[in-house]
């Protein structure tokens, strides 16, 4: 007979768990908490690798059935841990982005939010970055969630162009990247515990960066030599 798998192991010992099938129906919504919150703890104490659905399911007081009815497994687990954890600060941004000015005060609100307080929702969307790169299923997730984002910035993007504000000469997805570069890097930086700068120092150069993506203008404000009219 063949080995079961680590998942399969833990599914099979659902009864071992201290929980009662009670417990599992709780009110939605503070039940998916506690499954998030333990998610969190397990994956950032033990690693993704390392951390199993049993444990995570005995520290939320339910069942590893009451998991598997919820989530495809640690993949789909982590990743909601992820955004349950993160501040949703951005995303709101992103979300009511035709109800906060222009494209561009858009992309300079999401830069100031980089130095939102962040909680454990930092390192886990770090540990999965790293878990990525050994576990194709959480590779795929994790590219869907990225591509999700790319899609709203890249919404963004063509919108500052069409309105004149960027240079239409640019590539979009080069400046998608490079908005995901400065968030990425920002993250890095706040996980190593480095001094941050103040928020106008910051919101100062985010903005001298989006003033940059405009199309290139002479010193008198007409086109540089070269340009097409």
């Amino acid at each position: 007979m063949a080995p079961k798998t680590r998942e399969a192991s833990e599914v099979s010992d659902a009864s071992e768990v201290s929980s009662t099938p009670e417990a599992d129906h709780d009110a939605g919504g503070d039940l998916t908490h506690r499954l998030l919150h333990a998610a969190a703890q397990v994956f950032a104490e033990k690693g993704y690798e390392k951390a199993g659905v049993a444990e995570i399911a005995r520290r939320a007081g339910v069942t590893t059935g009451a998991i598997y009815s919820r989530y495809g497994g640690k993949a789909e687990l982590l990743l909601e841990a992820v955004d349950h954890h993160v501040p949703d600060s951005i995303d709101s941004v992103l979300n009511g982005s035709s109800n906060l000015g222009s494209p561009t005060e858009v992309l300079s609100m999401l830069g100031d939010h980089l130095l939102d307080p962040l909680d454990g929702g930092h390192g886990l969307f770090l540990e999965a970055i790293v878990a990525a790169r050994r576990d194709p299923v959480l590779a795929e997730r994790l590219k869907l969630r990225v591509e999700d984002e790319d899609r709203r910035l890249g919404k963004l993007v063509d919108e500052a162009t069409s309105d004149g504000l960027f240079d239409a000469d640019l590539d979009e997805q080069a400046v998608v990247r490079l908005a995901q570069a400065i968030g990425l890097g920002m993250l890095l930086t706040r996980s190593m515990g480095l001094s941050l700068p103040s928020p106008d120092h910051w919101h100062t150069v985010i903005d001298r960066v989006l003033g940059g993506l405009a199309e290139p203008v002479g010193p008198a404000g007409t086109q540089t030599p070269g340009d097409t009219a």
